[in-house]
């Protein structure tokens, strides 16, 4: 059995992994691979695992020892379909991002649009700042008073404007891209009333126009000279706004909606505002924005996006398979016929299990300490499985049967098939205790990856190890301009999407960036 007393905790490291507790780990699966070797045929992984961590981690109780067998036995399955999946999808022209993206509403089929938002982003903050940015138009209060509602009759145009507004901003947010919409509050004839913003500085003028009906916005809008302006109307009254000023040959830009920098805000009807006015001036209560004010597609979209972002970012890490570089270096090592097989041929079930049963005990008994202990097997199972298809990517590269570019795509697609997986696995609130304080596209993973990769890889051989080693610098190279730029396009939102799994997750109320 191995205890963490063996690992020589000497104090904090500015190595995430020591070269003792690196060697303690290589120790660990060398032995767990020669047991998985020795088993008898008839026994599965399952059973096999469940063995493994009775003898390991006596402290867990048999139905704790049974459940994290089945979550990683159900993990690399689920990692290996998925990734079958995305490379099947690349084959038909079909990029990884819009792959996730449609393996996250897949995974959500049949839950709420709130649950469903609260599965992809914490938006907490954000929503929270808007919704006092709404309060504060829509109130008034002379010095000293308590704000109260505006009991303007017509307030339902300035509470449109508003809604319209911020909801355009969140929606900018979705998709990683800094959209200010200022509400102008001007009673000037003919002044602009909402002004769009994109990230450079460019901006679109908008006049919203609610009139009672169709009719009655016509009438309003051809009260006024509104040049230079994209007008505004209600959703269900645009098709006929639209027609009448077409009929008269006007150029004039009629939407239901603000669209910019690719940012497509919502539309609201007529009936919507006036149930927003109503609601504040007899209820007193203020109209606030949920998650039903996202397109969920669009969301998903932006997860996908940022995890091949993220993907990039990651592969620039070199940190782990330097620590496995080190570890192995000078040291010759008999390759191990399962591992070598595994790495050429792709039948890496096996090693998968012992590497995800390795991390398993490592984990849980604090030789890995950056990862925390309670991080679910299921995780852990895809670290594993993101390690090691990383390294059979890296030995194709270093054979020269795959060039960096395609090399770097396939690795995207690996964290990107984890997410996918990982996504499927957690139910409703349960990704955020998943994958709570594991920075799922951050550094940590990076170098759990990069580490189990070139662990493995050295027990393929010597020259396997060398050769992966060198591939991945070589790839870390060329990923590190793209993956800075695609990384700093991530981050432009003014909050990261950089966190990825875990500000999607972080209780999830708070998933790749």
């Amino acid at each position: 059995m191995y205890d963490e007393t063996q690992n020589a905790n000497e104090g904090i490291s500015r190595e995430p992994i020591t070269q003792n507790e690196a060697r303690t780990i290589k120790n660990m699966f060398k032995e767990y691979l020669k047991r998985y070797k020795e088993k008898d045929p008839s026994i599965t992984d399952k059973e096999w695992l469940e063995e493994l961590f009775r003898t390991e981690l006596p402290e867990l109780s048999e139905e704790e020892v049974k459940q994290d067998a089945q979550e990683i036995v159900e993990s690399i399955q689920s990692f290996d379909e998925n990734l079958a999946s995305v490379n099947e999808a690349a084959k038909n022209g079909i990029s990884k991002e819009k792959w996730l993206s449609n393996k996250i509403q897949e995974a959500s089929v049949g839950m709420s649009v709130q649950e469903y938002g609260n599965r992809l982003y914490e938006f907490d903050h954000i929503l929270h700042d808007k919704n006092v940015e709404l309060a504060e138009a829509l109130t008034v209060a002379g010095d000293g008073e308590v704000p109260r509602v505006n009991m303007n009759p017509n307030l339902d145009g300035f509470v449109a404007e508003n809604v319209i507004a911020k909801t355009t901003e969140l929606s900018g947010f979705a998709q990683g891209k800094k959209i200010q919409v200022e509400v102008r509050q001007s009673n000037n004839a003919n002044s602009v009333d909402l002004r769009a913003i994109d990230r450079t500085g460019k901006y679109q003028n908008y006049q919203v126009k609610y009139g009672k009906d169709a009719k009655s916005t016509i009438q309003l809008i051809e009260a006024g000279d509104y040049r230079n302006q994209r007008i505004i109307v209600p959703s269900e009254q645009l098709k006929e706004v639209q027609e009448y000023f077409k009929a008269k040959g006007s150029k004039k830009t009629i939407t239901d909606h603000i669209e910019i920098d690719g940012v497509k805000g919502k539309s609201f009807t007529k009936e919507d505002v006036k149930e927003l006015q109503k609601y504040a001036q007899e209820d007193g209560t203020l109209p606030t924005l949920d998650y039903s004010h996202f397109d969920t597609k669009e969301l998903a979209m932006s997860i996908g996006k940022n995890a091949g972002a993220m993907a990039l970012q990651s592969a620039a890490v070199t940190t782990g398979l330097t620590v496995a570089h080190k570890l192995f270096s000078g040291e010759p090592v008999d390759a191990d016929e399962m591992v070598e097989i595994a790495i050429k041929t792709g039948a890496d079930t096996s090693i998968k299990t012992v590497t995800a049963g390795t991390l398993q005990v490592a984990i849980r008994k604090g030789i890995i300490t950056f990862i925390p202990k309670a991080t679910p097997a299921g995780v852990i199972a895809n670290i594993a499985c993101v390690g090691i298809e990383n390294v059979k990517i890296l030995s194709k590269i270093a054979s020269g049967d795959l060039s960096i570019t395609k090399g770097l795509d396939q690795m995207g697609r690996t964290t990107t098939s984890m997410i996918g997986g990982l996504w499927g696995m957690a139910k409703g609130a349960a990704i955020g205790a998943a994958l709570t304080g594991l920075t799922v596209f951050g550094l940590p993973l990076s170098i759990a990856t990069g580490f189990v990769g070139g662990m493995v890889g050295y027990f393929g051989g010597s020259k396997i190890g060398d050769a992966v080693y060198n591939a991945g610098k070589a790839v870390a190279g060329a990923a590190k301009s793209v993956g800075k730029a695609a990384w700093n396009a991530a981050k432009s939102a003014g909050r990261a999407i950089s966190s990825g799994v875990k500000s999607v997750v972080r209780g999830i109320s708070r998933i790749f960036g």
